[in-house]
């Protein structure tokens, strides 16, 4: 029996300023669903966090488009963002909270305050982008201008949402602001920044010992981020919407101007939202939070202790060094990311995806025409895990229709048609073929070790290959000749070819939420709650097919997609 886990899995936090698109459910909303349901059909204990990030720009700048303050807006997408995730998308959270909380801004507030405590703090005076014409100091999204990197036209002042790259006040060209389309001015003020390079040491050691569970281009771009040497970072900016600096608990000389009117960076306190998610939990449940933060309270309850963080490669720095430096800071026994699941871009027929730009293909509405495990299915297939990839209808229904329907469905629904009228009990004094035997236990060997280091595309195509081999078995013994001319060899392959099915609708829980369930509905079983131990899938797999009443009229898995309207 293998060891059992605690795992965390910690999902991105998406921001309420609009509805959510599929490159936030292929980027990291999917990803971490499959992990979870994947860990906890194995045997885990997991405790998936995540919560609407109800801070910063992006919801701002959304109030002032819409006349409404920050408060309503964040109220009303972070309502209809936990509808879609519970009740759509179904995806398996055990904790979905929000950043405007006062428990949120205490745990907030208390990284703050061990970060001041322990001399990485500074107070630096930097210049911000100024509005003359509004009177105010602007935020990095209110900002647009050329980026100095890539030319890209609708840069932010803060960091390039083309090429990714961080971007230095004063380095954008031609800043403008985006509620006066005027030309904007740097003029100074007064913030509390992180002297990242002080803590690089113990973040290089970290990504030393824990890159190699990483992407090579996660572990390759951070180690770049690292060779250029990290710098300080302020961590406050002037706007009223977001955590509050705690002024009573900061001596009078480590106070910066105006600090009432100031907010920390939305960057700087999404990430405690998995700490702070996490105690959430442990409260509401009457549950102990430390077993999944501590090896040593993992450890005795003979488990180990594993941390997945899922999010896109904009978010990349902020989860492979900078909450690992904040983590460190803020209790060295605390335990680190391990696998840091970043995706590239899932775009649009070439185009990015941009809630702000209108280029969206609603996720609510894609599941709700067509279904989550086609949805699910496909942007597995596409996933952008190594490689920005690209969304288009017509191959979402090409390819839902030739390999979901086509190889999967169509395997199952021919085998279970022709196996009705069968009298089942003939099978259980047959044995399993050692090729057919190899190739279960190998194809259940390849997916684990594709969802154990977060890869989903090849544990998709591991799943395919197996439905596809089946295929070919049908084919090659002609099931249907041996059906009138061979009922012994009819009994043998369709042993087998059973066996097959069984074994994909097990490897098919993780991410085919629906059907995988119909599937053992479809054989007259109840669904399995958990995936059989390592060497023992044969024989789980057997013990369940002998308990099969009887094969009655199959009804399909998947319809077909005529054509997207």
């Amino acid at each position: 029996m293998h060891q059992q886990k605690n795992v965390l899995v910690a999902v991105a936090w998406p921001y309420v300023n609009g509805d959510l698109h599929i490159g936030h459910l292929a980027g990291y909303l999917l990803p971490a669903d499959i992990c979870a349901r994947y860990h906890r059909l194995i045997g885990n204990n997991v405790l998936m966090v995540s919560g609407s990030d109800c801070h910063g720009t992006p919801i701002t700048v959304e109030a002032d488009k819409r006349g409404k303050s920050p408060q309503a807006i964040a109220d009303e997408y972070h309502t209809k963002d936990v509808e879609l995730f519970e009740n759509i998308l179904k995806l398996s959270y055990d904790c979905y909270t929000r950043t405007d909380t006062q428990h949120h801004a205490q745990v907030t507030q208390d990284f703050f305050i061990k970060l001041l405590e322990a001399g990485y703090i500074s107070i630096l005076t930097t210049e911000q982008y100024y509005s003359e014409d509004e009177q105010r100091f602007l935020p990095d999204r209110y900002i647009e201008g050329v980026c100095p990197f890539c030319g890209y036209s609708e840069a932010r002042s803060d960091q390039c949402d083309n090429c990714g790259k961080l971007i230095e006040q004063g380095e954008l060209i031609n800043p403008t602001s985006k509620i006066s389309q005027t030309q904007t001015i740097l003029r100074e003020t007064e913030h509390y920044f992180v002297d990242w390079a002080n803590l690089q040491p113990p973040i290089a050691r970290f990504v030393e010992r824990n890159g190699g569970k990483w992407k090579r281009w996660v572990r390759h771009e951070t180690e770049g981020w690292l060779k250029e040497g990290l710098k300080s970072r302020p961590i406050t900016r002037d706007i009223d919407w977001g955590v509050a600096i705690p002024i009573d608990r900061i001596p009078p000389e480590q106070l910066i101007d105006n600090a009432a009117n100031k907010r920390f960076y939305v960057w700087f306190d999404a990430v405690i939202g998995y700490l702070s998610a996490s105690l959430l939990w442990a409260k509401e449940n009457h549950s102990d939070w430390r077993p999944f933060w501590y090896d040593q309270q993992a450890a005795e309850q003979k488990r180990e202790l594993v941390h997945y963080y899922f999010m896109g490669k904009d978010n990349l720095v902020f989860h492979t060094m900078f909450w690992p430096g904040k983590l460190i800071v803020y209790d060295e026994q605390l335990h680190l990311p391990d696998v840091e699941s970043i995706n590239m871009f899932l775009n649009f027929d070439g185009a990015q995806f941009s809630k702000s730009r209108g280029v969206v293909v609603d996720s609510k509405a894609i599941v709700e025409q067509y279904g989550n495990d086609p949805v699910r299915f496909y942007l597995t297939y596409v996933m952008p895990e190594n490689n920005d990839s690209s969304f288009s209808w017509d191959d979402f229904t090409e390819k839902v229709n030739s390999i979901l329907i086509g190889n999967v469905g169509n395997f199952i629904h021919r085998v279970l048609s022709i196996a009705q009228g069968t009298d089942l009990s003939q099978l259980a004094t047959i044995a399993l073929s050692a090729e057919v035997d190899s190739m279960i236990r190998e194809t259940f060997t390849a997916c684990r070790q594709s969802l154990d280091a977060s890869l989903y595309r090849p544990y998709l195509n591991s799943l395919l290959e197996l439905s596809s081999a089946g295929n070919k078995k049908f084919d090659h013994a002609k099931v249907w000749a041996l059906k009138k001319n061979n009922p012994a060899e009819f009994n043998r392959q369709l042993y087998e070819l059973l066996t097959i099915i069984i074994a994909l609708g097990y490897l098919s829980q993780p991410l085919l939420i629906e059907s995988s369930p119909r599937i053992f509905q479809l054989l007259g079983v109840s669904e399995p709650p958990q995936w059989p131990e390592p060497t023992q899938e044969t024989e789980a797999i057997t013990a369940l097919l002998n308990e099969i009443p009887a094969i009655n009229k199959p009804k399909p898995l998947f319809e077909k997609i005529e054509s997207h309207e």
